[in-house]
């Protein structure tokens, strides 16, 4: 992409950047996002023959990347919003802050790619560019909390052709394919050859055969064998964060709730579905709430369902300094049973493993809180995540894996054990982002997991995507998220996988870092 120093060249990166958003949900406009690749390929690549390559490298990336960052994930902004006015001036620094430093990823495997190709026969620089990008990408995925948002794969709507490869190679690899084939078209832009147009439509014509090949021996949506015995009711109240922060109003939307959950039909479901949200705070610890929903339910059957829900839960134990008590809070999902009288009981509960810095912890921890920080999302210290995440054993269901709001981002995370997990529960509340792109990005990477996993998803989310996924990443039962509304369901069953998606990451990342090795290697023989 022949550009010059100036402004003009700045100004155009950022709005490159900007345009591969409209790869993802819910345009999936995946070519606008693979020929910003192909653009961004090709300024790396005018840059490493100027004298100074890393630096002005390191600049391409960076302002690729702040445009890419700030246009598909300015949503997150909502969630300053959805709290008040204090929180509206931590927009720039946080939100702003946050595109900067995913930028930095890019920034740096830009300036490392652009010093390698320098001395380097041309036909090797697509592959120094894909693997020191995605090399970037796996580091921004993983390091400090990890924020895997919207990589590159994403662009391709799940559930169609091109994602099914994410069984075998995980998102990471498909993530990898297209860039490369981004990275291949840019250079025969450059090169004025053929010959690397034949490479990206080998690498993309081989990603939508493999899927469609995949699907064709897939069941049709909504008719495969389902999990016996279980009936799920999945209840949808829509409401806006702020007024969850109203105690007036946040009574109103748990009546709502209530109310919803005792629709007719409720003696033939097995289960109470709630998303992230529904209730706040330690909500397990509401006695009256408990009674009130057991109670309601023994009215009506002497076998009241089992309740899934989400709520704070407090742990007390002593200070490993002081010894003095020590309150440490977790993010739960819960299951409560109620006995034929409608007495409540907490069956199980799960934690949530990965927080969202801000929302649930205050990076710095301790220190950083006495300097005034709060959090976004509720008013007390920070949460504790959990040390693991393990397969959960709820009443009445087989094993699961509960993955909490942020988790299910994060390709790998669904535990592998003896013991199998045969779905993912995915509570979440996407309130916070209001009427934003940001809840149909969260169910797209959400149905990713399902894919990769080989796992159905029951997916219930506050003001997001409601429903149930099956392990093609197919979104089969679907609420209407601006109604009051509930649905009676049932689970599919999983597909057997023998293998982990995090070995799959770990191959890819290998692979990657085997682009870097050869073409250095490749340049010390030319």
């Amino acid at each position: 992409m022949a550009l010059g120093r100036g402004w003009t060249a700045r100004f155009i990166l950022i709005a490159l950047g900007a345009f591969a958003a409209l790869g993802f949900a819910p345009l999936h406009i995946w070519p606008a996002t693979g020929l910003a690749l192909a653009g961004f390929y090709m300024r790396v690549r005018q840059v490493s023959s100027w004298n100074k390559p890393g630096r002005a490298a390191f600049g391409t990336g960076l302002l690729f990347g702040l445009g890419w960052f700030s246009a598909s994930c300015f949503w997150i902004a909502s969630a300053f919003i959805e709290r008040g006015e204090s929180f509206l001036l931590l927009i720039p620094p946080l939100v702003g802050g946050l595109a900067v430093v995913l930028s930095l990823f890019w920034g740096f495997a830009a300036a490392a790619s652009a010093r390698i190709m320098q001395g380097r026969p041309a036909w090797v620089a697509p592959m120094i560019f894909t693997g020191m990008f995605m090399l970037a990408e796996l580091a921004r995925g993983h390091l400090f909390s990890g924020f895997p948002w919207n990589l590159p794969g994403y662009a391709f709507e799940p559930g169609g052709w091109a994602s099914q490869s994410v069984w075998w190679i995980s998102i990471y690899g498909l993530s990898t394919l297209f860039v490369g084939a981004a990275a291949l078209f840019g250079h025969a832009l450059m090169q004025r050859s053929w010959r690397p147009f034949a490479g990206t439509a080998i690498l993309l014509i081989g990603v939508f055969a493999y899927g469609g090949i995949r699907l064709s021996g897939a069941p049709e949506p909504g008719r495969a064998e389902i999990q016996p015995g279980i009936v799920l009711r999945l209840v949808n109240v829509p409401f806006r964060q702020s007024d969850k922060l109203d105690r007036e109003k946040s009574f109103r939307i748990v009546d709502q709730f209530l109310a919803t959950s005792l629709q007719p039909g409720v003696e033939d479901v097995t289960h109470i579905v709630w998303p992230e949200g529904a209730v706040t705070g330690l909500a397990i610890d509401d006695i009256f709430l408990l009674r009130t929903m057991g109670q309601s339910l023994a009215r009506i059957d002497d076998t009241p369902p089992i309740w899934l829900m989400n709520s704070l839960r407090l742990e007390i134990s002593p200070d490993p300094r002081t010894g003095a008590p020590k309150p440490a809070y977790y993010n739960s999902s819960v299951a409560v049973s109620f006995d034929a009288s409608g007495n409540p009981a907490i069956a199980a509960t799960d934690d949530k493993q990965k927080l969202v810095p801000f929302g649930e912890f205050i990076p710095g921890g301790e220190i950083v809180e006495t300097l005034g920080a709060r959090l976004v999302s509720t008013a007390l210290g920070s949460i504790t995540g959990a040390k693991e995440k393990r397969v959960t054993r709820f009443p009445g269901l087989p094993p699961l894996s509960a993955q909490i709001c942020f988790e299910v981002v994060f390709p790998g995370l669904t535990p592998r054990s003896d013991v199998q997990p045969e779905f993912i529960l995915n509570q979440s509340n996407d309130a916070w982002f209001g009427d934003t792109v940001g809840p149909s990005q969260h169910a797209a990477i959400a149905r990713y997991r399902s894919i990769e996993e080989g796992l159905p998803m029951v997916r219930s989310a506050a003001n997001g995507v409601t429903g149930i996924i099956d392990p093609y990443g197919r979104l089969t039962v679907k609420i209407a998220r601006d109604r009051i509304s509930y649905i009676d369901t049932t689970v599919p069953k999983p597909l057997k996988k023998n293998k982990s998606t995090r070995l799959s990451i770990f191959f890819v990342g290998l692979l990657n870092l085997a682009f870097i090795v050869i073409s250095v290697a490749i340049g010390r023989a030319h």
